[in-house]
């Protein structure tokens, strides 16, 4: 009987081991904070967080100055506007194209959508798999998305971009962390 639970306490020594150590693998989510104003119009990037999931998935969560919805992303005349992450997994920023766009986008319903696309030279992004859009309060949008979907870096840098609709210039675009800067989150050690 004495056996017995020793057995079990080494057991249960043994699992809560485990799940520390998992928990400790888990990276720290990472935030930037966007100054106010830097970008005419409702798609002003005031924070970015990028974390990894219980589940595994990234999630990446956009807050803007002011409440938006998905009728911000619509234009009448000019290109659309969008919410994206530019994500380089094995490309190095800020001199190259991000190797990865995960995008919030209106599709003419006036509801939200999410997609990774896949950056590719000479030609239009190829689509690697959804996001999955929440808008937990009328100013934040977060996506989630899988590692899969991005080619399972062991390292990913962004950088939030917002595009106002209609809109073609550079001065509509906003982006959080201003380039040429990053932010980098490491999901795991190269093997």
């Amino acid at each position: 009987m004495r056996l017995r639970r020793v057995v079990v306490l080494l057991a249960l020594v043994a699992l809560g081991a485990g799940a520390a150590v998992a928990v400790a693998a888990t990276p720290k989510p990472i935030t930037h904070v966007d100054p106010k104003g830097d970008v005419n119009g409702a798609l002003d990037l005031r924070q970015v967080v990028l974390a990894r999931g219980t589940d595994g998935r990234l999630r990446a969560s956009l807050t803007l100055a002011e409440g938006w919805d998905a009728d911000d992303l619509l234009s009448d005349d000019g290109p659309p506007g969008s919410l994206c992450l530019k994500a380089w997994t094995t490309s190095a920023p800020p001199d190259q194209t991000p190797d990865y766009l995960v995008c919030v986008t209106a599709d003419a319903d006036g509801d939200l959508r999410g997609s990774v696309l896949k950056q590719r030279a000479n030609q239009l992004p190829e689509r690697t798999g959804a996001a999955t859009i929440t808008k937990p309060t009328e100013r934040t949008v977060t996506v989630r998305f899988s590692q899969t979907a991005i080619g399972r870096p062991a390292t990913v840098r962004v950088q939030a971009e917002s595009t106002r609709a209609g809109c073609p210039r550079g001065s509509c675009i906003d982006l959080a962390p201003d380039a040429p800067k990053v932010l980098t989150l490491k999901l795991r050690e190269k093997p």
